[in-house]
């Protein structure tokens, strides 16, 4: 039974780069704590466009830099080097390599931050690949994202789809016939369907996929 997987957010706190980042780069540029809370506001999550971003950044801030293009580098690439897996995910992702369960990233962003994090992290060497939306010119909760994902695992029939976004990775992949695991992170689910399981945290939600998996043998 192969399980796709969201990166950002679900796999890795990409909110906690981000900020980590954000204090480093606002006081590099003489911003101060308010700044820094501004911009984690501001960057919403990774959904605000970089280019937008960036283009508040120099409004409010007046970096070293003046150029739109380095900066949008910046803010594209630079809090990779604070990207760690959530506790308890990879060896999860361990578990289930293990007993040959196809584990296929799926994720939504730019080509090149997708694959520094996965090397960074160490799941590169772990997953049986990954489907990213920069490659392909679509994205989630595009039913051809997970189509793709399904050819990368080479598997048909029933498989898993583990995610935090509601609509991307919930609605997508319950639309595209999966398996839908929800991570709340904290939050209350608010549709009027309800996913297949849902847990607070990642390793919780893939600690029971591997329970199942296991226990279906």
């Amino acid at each position: 039974m192969p399980v796709f997987l969201d990166l950002d957010n679900t796999l890795v706190d990409r909110d906690a780069a981000f900020s980590q980042w954000a204090d480093v780069a606002v006081a590099s540029w003489g911003g101060e704590a308010s700044d820094a809370e501004w911009l984690i506001r501001a960057d919403a999550h990774g959904y605000t466009p970089r280019a937008e971003l960036a283009a508040m950044i120099l409004e409010r801030l007046k970096p070293d830099t003046s150029d739109l293009d380095v900066l949008v580098a910046q803010l594209l690439y630079e809090h990779v080097d604070f990207i760690e897996c959530y506790p308890g995910v990879l060896a999860q992702l361990d578990g289930l390599a293990a007993i040959g369960e196809r584990l296929v990233i799926v994720t939504n962003g730019d080509s090149q931050q997708q694959r520094m994090k996965l090397r960074r992290t160490a799941l590169a060497e772990i997953v049986t690949g990954s489907v990213i939306s920069g490659e392909l010119g679509f994205k989630k909760p595009d039913a051809r994202i997970f189509a793709a994902a399904r050819e990368v695992a080479q598997a048909d029939g029933i498989a898993w789809m583990v995610g935090d976004h509601a609509e991307a990775d919930i609605a997508g992949g319950r639309a595209a016939g999966l398996a839908t695991a929800w991570v709340a992170h904290g939050r209350l689910w608010s549709e009027p369907w309800a996913p297949t399981l849902m847990c607070d945290g990642t390793a919780e939600v893939l600690a029971l996929i591997n329970s199942s998996v296991r226990s279906a043998r």
